[in-house]
């Protein structure tokens, strides 16, 4: 459903045929686009999605059956609610838009809207009152009294419908309360004309389902679109409902509703008069429903759902969103009036680059009464107790950083750090639920080059590496049967990595490069994409090696490359790529900008674009140290005396020489070199085929000439 051309899927859902209709001047909804494309980027979603579908219909048989046996209809169910507004500047969509929205979902699910007189006489019989309804969160998924309503600034102008990052706060949006607590709807600007996209019941991942809408769709805003009904349509979807004309161009496709006319597209505007009006489908009789909310018609001319359609709405809650009809979202918080809440712990991060250090805590004051003393006991390993006395004035729902006092790690390995509040204002604190947090963290003392890692050990990561896997989802891994040298590799599976935009990183033993004069890092690569390697602007997976100075608190990046930069395997594949002995590459890092800086700690980080596998094998982390003559005189021959070759090695100025000449004791010529700016370190010449005796080496460099006597023996 594009701008210009409109993307409509037949659904059979997973056969998902294309045809092309003209389009509106705003398009409505994304939502079958959106399915699309993550049916087409998950295999096993693909396969769970379309078993789904088959048991949809004997759900809805199977709960229609309950409900007349019990001879009573369920109660009325409340939906906690949580609105992400993500825009340059939030605070244009209001608190009244927000509680005018929910309202109006209210209105249209429970059947008690206005406008309804609207709905034909012939229509009126199928007009459905479901036990949906919607309430504002009133607390946030750590149980803390909240508004429902969160503001999120970003620096983007809109959001593209398939690449999900507005349901991201790493790449500028928001991320999602726990879906099986919250109905989570987005309020952003999208590309392409959009108004909104929804995601069904098991057709994406859990940390982007929910709803996506536009500010000019919102209640109050201007034009067609400004009664808020484009959530009420996207919200059918977040039910399991189909587009009302079968997402086709023709009579084929269905919307599965036994209760709704063929129709053989959306339609637009508002249609008056109150005949029926009648399509290429439906040609007679009552007409098609283009009062339906599951249509495309202006705001003001839907006004209906149907009993089966509140049927499907209402098994799709009790089966596949079962967890939001038992959520305490909604309820108020029971309120303390003293509750020191330890919220996380900032320092040591999950690497710790130096025995002594300092945590620090982000103490949360969740209670009512502010916060003038706290205590907090912290251990390494359930060890020794270290008491730190916080004092100070933190206001309810306020929070601060407190240092604790220093502990020394003992021993190289992986520590837990402990932390627990006892006292708030010189009593026990009345909720003990957030008192305690806890962190795993790796310590190992800095490692000299060479640092050398093959991945053939059993562990991952191997001693002394570990991983950041922030979304808990896929990451890099040990893989056999696919190493460079041995039998295994390093590699992250992006091809079933759904998401993109994911950051994993797999970094290294923190080293230390000290009285060296230069200092690399090699690695073998293998990569490959799904898509054409050409194509233009495209989320290709990238890969980088980055640097920090701060034990991983930020990095700087030294090698960057994606598509065809990075690829081995040059032709796109539909399938897992795994790479043959011949698809492997050598890349090179160059760290002597990092000699005598202290500690760094390196990383490989992997960015999803959900295309294919990446593997790495054979790292070498490595020094090299220049002979000392070298490095005080700038020139040096080795071996010398020699029997066969001597080597003229320049340090560092090699971008100087211009040529190199050697004589015999009598003066003559017997070899020359002219160098054309190669800013070769290294120039080799064979003395093997000449007679015993002393020869003068002379170099050629751009403002003079040096010499140098060498032994042939």
């Amino acid at each position: 459903m594009k701008r210009k051309t409109l993307l409509s899927l037949i659904p059979c859902l997973v056969c998902l045929l294309v045809t092309l209709t003209p389009a509106r001047a705003q398009d409505r909804c994304g939502s079958m686009e959106v399915l699309t494309n993550n049916l087409q980027k998950d295999p096993s979603l693909k396969a769970k999605f379309e078993a789904q579908k088959l048991r949809v219909k004997q759900d809805i048989l199977n709960r229609k059956l309950k409900l007349q046996q019990a001879r009573v209809e369920a109660t009325t169910v409340y939906i906690p609610i949580v609105f992400h507004i993500v825009l340059q500047n939030p605070n244009v969509v209001t608190d009244a838009q927000i509680q005018a929205q929910v309202d109006r979902l209210n209105l249209d699910y429970s059947g008690t809207n206005a406008d309804s007189t609207k709905i034909p006489s012939f229509f009126k019989p199928l007009y459905a009152k479901t036990i949906i309804q919607f309430k504002l969160a009133q607390r946030n998924p750590n149980n803390e009294s909240h508004t429902g309503i969160e503001r999120v600034v970003t620096t983007r102008d809109n959001f593209d419908l398939n690449d999900a990052r507005v349901k991201y706060a790493a790449s500028g949006g928001a991320d999602a309360w726990d879906n099986t607590r919250f109905f989570n709807v987005w309020i952003t600007n999208l590309s392409q004309n959009y108004l909104g996209y929804a995601t069904f019941p098991g057709g994406g991942l859990p940390a982007e389902d929910g709803v996506v809408v536009t500010p000019n769709s919102l209640p109050g805003a201007i034009g067609a679109y400004g009664l808020g009904r484009t959530l009420v349509h996207e919200t059918g979807h977040f039910f399991n409902l189909l587009h009302i004309w079968g997402d086709d161009a023709g009579c084929a496709g269905s919307d599965d509703i036994d209760d709704t006319p063929n129709q053989g597209n959306y339609t637009s505007g508002c249609p008056s008069g109150s005949s029926p009006r009648t399509d290429n489908c439906t040609t007679g009789g009552n007409g098609i429903m283009y009062e339906n909310f599951m249509d495309y018609t202006d705001d003001a001319c839907m006004v209906m759902f149907t009993l089966d359609q509140k049927d499907r709405m209402e098994t799709a809650l009790n089966v596949y969103r079962v967890s939001l009809m038992t959520s305490n979202g909604a309820d108020p918080v029971v309120a303390y009036n003293l509750d020191a809440a330890a919220k996380s712990i900032n320092t040591p991060l999950q690497r710790l680059c130096s025995p002594n250090f300092s945590p620090v805590i982000t103490l949360r004051n969740t209670g009512a009464q502010t916060l003038t003393a706290v205590t907090i006991l912290a251990s390494i390993d359930n060890g020794a107790v270290s008491t730190t006395n916080w004092t100070g004035s933190l206001a309810s729902l306020k929070e601060t950083n407190v240092t604790l006092n220093q502990f020394t790690v003992q021993t190289e390995g992986v520590h837990t750090l402990n932390v627990v509040i006892t006292n708030a204002n010189g009593t026990p604190d009345e909720n003990v639920a957030n008192d305690a947090i806890t962190l795993s963290f790796l310590y190992n003392q800095p490692l000299s080059p060479p640092v050398t890692q093959s991945f053939e050990g059993v562990a991952f990561p191997p001693a002394g590496w570990d991983l950041i896997n922030a979304d808990q989802s896929i990451t890099w891994e040990r893989v056999t049967g696919v190493g460079k040298t041995g039998n295994a590799a390093a590699g992250i599976r992006n091809f079933d990595y759904v998401a993109n935009g994911r950051v994993d990183y797999l970094r290294l033993p923190v080293v230390s490069l000290a009285n060296v004069d230069s200092a690399f890092m090699t690695f073998q690569l293998a990569a490959a994409v799904v898509t054409d390697p050409k194509t233009t602007g495209n989320h290709f997976d990238t890969l980088q090696v980055l640097v920090s100075k701060d034990c991983g608190a930020t990095y700087t990046s030294l090698y960057k490359k994606a598509g065809s930069d990075l690829i081995t395997h040059s032709e796109p594949l539909s399938t897992a790529f795994k790479p043959t002995a011949d698809e492997w590459r050598k890349d090179s890092v160059n760290l002597t900008s990092y000699i005598n800086t202290g500690q760094i700690l390196l990383a490989f980080a992997n960015t999803t674009g959900h295309e294919n596998n990446i593997y790495i094998d054979d790292v070498n982390v490595y020094s090299v140290a220049i002979n000392p003559v070298l490095k005080t005189k700038g020139f040096m021959i080795t071996p010398n005396p020699t029997t066969d070759r001597i080597n003229v090695q320049f340090f560092p100025h090699a971008a100087y020489v211009k040529g190199i000449n050697i004589f015999n004791s009598t003066g003559q010529r017997v070899a020359s070199l002219i160098i054309n700016a190669s800013g070769s370190t290294s120039y080799g010449f064979d003395m093997s085929r000449y007679a015993s005796g002393v020869y003068m080496v002379q170099v050629v460099l751009g403002d003079k000439v040096v010499t140098q006597k060498v032994i042939k023996r």
